[in-house]
């Protein structure tokens, strides 16, 4: 009967919705899974396409970002890092004939930089826009294709202007070796010799950092699962041979779970989702995000056992997609991106060894088939519903104080049904409690409606605030602003099906 009601439910509209669910939702009771975490300092944050559309001069923008709460932002980027001349502000990297396709793209991405914002993008410019929008910046020095020299003169003019962030990044993905390209595997050949080439950059920019820096350096976990062969023998020989050596605070993971690799099926990644398949899809996704990040999460913490981890790439969809006739083959909607992305980051909360957490990317370019925010009609633009969710994790988190798992009691695992045994529970929640306010956010990945009571949590205090993000259609392909719904503070609090139900109590009223 369930599944019947599902189906019904991808193409009817929210008013039909409504009149589906049953008059006596089921009760939903909650149980907490584990110590709360403590959340010290800016966790969450986003990438930014600051090269890649004009963001730094565009106050409507800027606005948009500012609602985001975003604690952490990148500078310059990730690959682009790998070359980014810092005296030009812009990527210096030209292809050769034995180039690879990566380093193809890039220099061709690299062009189409320097004709849109011929004077660059500089770090003195960036950080007045992160602090604008209350981030801190995690900064990537570029060491694939600038001198130890250069860099060095670099950090020693960002140091007289106060201006090297609290964490720096060593680099972007050199274990991929820009798409083994024959000059980038020269240079980064394993993981031993690209930790050494490392290390030497750091000492060297030593004296110019400041005194509680952070540093990080590079895992290749996240991309395992994605790829066999040599490059994947690669890629886990790079994890085998990283040691926790006390030179270094963290270590970089980049998690982009594609459709796929989840069912083992590449034709899956270029069709879009139907009545017949988004189901299917929708739970294979789900329960990779979930049991699969716990499993890598808990890979890298016993592999490095006292280093932080820093997700600073993730998103919940894997890779662009490729393009079929010209148009762009989205295989997940925007309904199920919401789904994995709020799934996805409640699970890197549940590890206080994450303590950098970057959704990549956060973009209004309209010809983005990913942009997270579109025109609102009014001369500013509005979140989809990814990035609404992210935006209620964000300002939730960034408030300080303890994180604490929440799981529907009695609960029962879904099996995702891909190429591995994985498997997530419906119902997933977290409680984060900061001095001003206590917010709840619960998550019901299922088609089940469900009533909670709010006073289990927080006894004689009616909730300040109660909405949901609802997202019933799992097939609708337009991205489209998010619809929040709010509700009666007073009685059970309706738990819509596909739905992030956000409740919040402000304290001291």
């Amino acid at each position: 009967m369930r599944r019947w009601v599902y189906v019904v439910l991808l193409g009817v509209s929210s008013l039909f919705l409504w009149a589906l669910l049953p008059a006596h939702a089921a009760t939903l009771t909650l149980q907490a899974v584990g110590p709360p975490r403590p959340l010290r300092g800016p966790l969450l944050g986003a990438s930014t396409t600051a090269f890649f559309e004009h963001l730094l001069d565009d106050p409507a923008k800027i606005a948009v970002l500012k609602t985001m709460a975003i604690g952490l932002d990148r500078f310059p980027g990730g690959s682009d890092a790998n070359f980014y001349n810092w005296r030009t502000g812009l990527i210096d990297i030209h292809a050769r004939p034995d180039s690879s396709p990566y380093v193809r793209f890039w220099a061709k991405a690299a062009a189409n930089i320097a004709r849109g914002q011929p004077s660059g993008v500089t770090l003195e410019q960036y950080a007045v826009f992160s602090r604008e929008l209350g981030a801190q910046v995690i900064l990537v020095p570029n060491l694939e294709s600038s001198s130890i020299a250069e860099q060095v003169e670099w950090f020693k003019r960002l140091a007289g202007e106060r201006l090297v962030p609290q964490r720096i990044e060593l680099g972007n993905e050199f274990w991929v070796a820009m798409g083994n390209d024959p000059a980038s595997l020269a240079r980064w050949p394993d993981a031993p010799t690209s930790m050494r080439s490392m290390k030497q950059y750091l000492e060297a920019l030593r004296p110019y950092l400041p005194a509680n820096v952070k540093v990080a350096v590079q895992a290749a976990a996240g991309a395992v699962d994605a790829h066999q062969g040599r490059f994947g023998q690669r890629l886990r020989q790079w994890d085998e041979d990283l040691r926790p050596e006390p030179w270094f605070d963290a270590v970089t993971m980049h998690l982009y779970p594609r459709l796929r690799d989840v069912l083992g099926d590449p034709q899956a990644g270029l069709t879009p989702p139907t009545p017949a398949n988004a189901l299917a899809r929708l739970q294979a996704m789900l329960a990779r995000v979930d049991e699969g990040v716990e499993r890598l999460l808990h890979d890298m913490e016993r592999r490095l056992p006292g280093k932080e981890i820093w997700i600073t790439e993730w998103n919940a969809r894997g890779a662009n997609p490729a393009t079929q006739r010209g148009e762009a083959a989205e295989p997940l909607s925007p309904a199920m991106e919401m789904l994995t992305t709020t799934r996805m980051a409640l699970v890197q909360l549940r590890h206080p060894a994450v303590t950098a957490s970057l959704y990549f990317m956060f973009s209004f370019r309209p010809r983005d088939p990913h942009a997270m925010f579109v025109p609102d009609g009014r001369g500013s633009y509005a979140p989809v519903p990814a990035a609404a969710a992210l935006r209620w994790l964000n300002a939730a988190a960034k408030g300080g104080g303890t994180y604490q798992r929440m799981v529907q009691a009695g609960g029962r695992p879904v099996s995702g049904g891909g190429v591995l045994a994985e498997s997530y529970l419906p119902i997933e929640g977290g409680l984060f409690d900061a001095q001003e306010r206590r917010t709840l956010l619960v998550q019901n990945a299922s088609s089940t409606s469900l009533a909670f009571d709010a006073s289990t949590l927080v006894e004689g205090r009616q909730p300040s605030r109660v909405e949901a993000l609802v997202a019933p259609d799992l097939v609708k392909r337009e991205r489209q602003a998010a619809r929040i719904e709010a509700q009666d503070r007073a009685g059970p609090i309706g738990i819509p099906p596909f739905s992030l139900t956000r409740i919040v109590w402000n304290k001291g009223q």
